[in-house]
């Protein structure tokens, strides 16, 4: 393990690093200009955006990924606008649904019909869906100081445009659309100036790929439901309390998310150095399954100790968010678990993805979500966002225990998971306990008993891994 892999690291994370105190800013500017209820509109908007790409996409961003490192690099260009060829067809079908149908979907989504919102909708998924792309091209070009750029100029233009909207509109919802919008083609325009080598408009012009559009299909393909399936798992939990309890709840909830976000920034900084240097080590080393369980161990260490962290501060950052968010402070410390179990199973699936099993993801998307589910339908009512974040991380974990299982049988790798259990299970308890109404000096000295306790369990793990980095 050479110096440059951490180098390399680095160079896609500092982005997310520095986003993640933008993103906070950004979170408490706009918890002081708006009302949970007008924060749980525009989460609806996001949601859906983010749905519409994933079935646009149509599975062929999987594709290139798969395949990019097996074309030939004179034309990979060409491998992405085959990529792109179902996806913008995908797009145009998505447009026509989304204006004729217009006045349902906008009711659903914000209580108003309105076509000018059916418009942004539409330019919120096509832009969606290019950023998606135009990302992956710097990740799989393994561009990580342009990757962190785009990274931080995607969290800090929001933070621009919500303070300039709303010193001249009126503080609702709708600066938080217009914002987005602003920033996914500003962002798309500086990925394709970046990645310009492979967004030369003649590489449309050629089809001399070794993967066809045939290929890029059969492979991608069985991911759309895959996903589809997983985003229903990632969002259900506030499509849950919107349609069964308010829209106050679900800003709440969506505060306390954002909160959490700037644990997923670390978790998409993670996956995306970690895709292509997975890839590119099993092609150069497939039986060195010593790698990939140092990595898990070494993310499980800093992943618990950073969860650990975060609900010590939930009050802190419940006092940032405002009055009007004080009950975020029940729905973080089981938030946390979401970027957690699923940055650590992104290291422990590797064997499904290396060995082209991806129809497995199917059955696994399918019994998570209908954890998810079913865990809302029974918390949500009652309980609210609190109620929501429970069911989520109890999905998350079984989401981790799928994807580590049916993995390991095909590419079997030692990641010790007793240790990941213990840690765990320590963190989870840990989690429920910070519910009850004990003093913060209690609640401290318990966190650092457990921070003790997670080192004590990693020490020789780390010693190995570090000694390999200084040869």
């Amino acid at each position: 393990m050479k110096n440059n892999l951490i180098r390399k690291f680095f160079s896609f994370s500092y982005g997310s690093w520095v986003g993640l105190f933008i993103g906070l800013i950004t979170t408490i500017v706009t918890t002081r200009i708006l009302t949970p209820e007008e924060l749980g509109k525009a989460s609806m908007f996001t949601l859906l955006i983010t749905v519409s790409m994933i079935i646009s996409t149509f599975g062929t961003d999987q594709a290139f990924i798969r395949f990019y490192y097996e074309e030939d690099e004179s034309n990979r260009g060409r491998l992405l606008y085959s990529s792109l060829k179902i996806p913008i067809i995908i797009l145009l079908i998505l447009s026509m649904i989304i204006i004729a149908c217009y006045k349902p979907i906008t009711d659903y989504l914000f209580n108003e019909s309105s076509i000018l919102l059916s418009i942004f909708i539409i330019i919120g998924v096509i832009f969606q869906t290019l950023n998606r792309f135009g990302k992956l091209v710097l990740r799989m070009q393994q561009k990580g100081n342009m990757y962190s750029l785009i990274e931080i100029t995607s969290k800090l233009l929001p933070l621009i445009f919500i303070i300039i909207l709303s010193l001249s509109l009126a503080s609702d919802y709708k600066i938080m659309i217009y914002s987005l919008i602003l920033t996914l083609i500003i962002s798309f325009m500086l990925q394709a100036i970046l990645g310009k080598n492979l967004w030369k408009v003649e590489h449309k012009r050629y089809t001399s790929t070794k993967y066809k559009p045939k290929d890029i299909i059969k492979y991608g393909s069985p991911f759309v439901f895959t996903v589809l399936i997983t985003w229903i798992f990632q969002s259900f939990d506030r499509i849950a309390i919107k349609q069964w309890n308010s829209f106050e709840e679900l800003g709440i909830y969506t505060a306390a998310y954002k909160i959490v976000g700037l644990v997923v920034a670390l978790q998409s900084a993670f996956s995306s150095f970690w895709t292509p240097v997975s890839f590119e080590r099993f092609n150069k080393y497939p039986k060195d399954t010593d790698f990939f369980s140092e990595i898990m161990k070494i993310m499980t260490f800093f992943m618990s100790i950073l969860a650990v962290l975060t609900i010590l501060s939930k009050d802190l950052f419940v006092f940032l968010l405002g009055g009007d968010y004080q009950s975020a402070s029940l729905v973080i410390p089981f938030l946390i678990f979401m970027p957690i179990f699923y940055t650590i199973s992104e290291i422990t699936v590797v064997g499904i993805n290396f060995l082209k099993k991806t129809l497995w993801h199917v059955p696994i998307a399918i019994v998570s979500c209908l954890t998810n589910i079913i865990g809302n339908w029974f918390l949500v009512p009652e309980h609210g966002a609190i109620g929501a974040a429970i069911a989520t991380a109890v999905s998350y974990l079984c989401f981790f225990i799928l994807r580590t299982y049916l993995s390991t049988k095909m590419y079997p790798v030692n990641y010790e998971l007793k240790k990941f259990y213990i840690v765990i299970t320590t963190v989870l308890s840990f989690a429920l306990f910070s519910l009850s109404k004990v003093s913060d000096v209690v609640l401290y000295i318990i966190g650092a008993f457990i921070i003790a306790i997670i080192v004590f369990i990693y020490y020789k793990d780390l010693k190995g891994f570090f000694n390999k980095i200084n040869r």
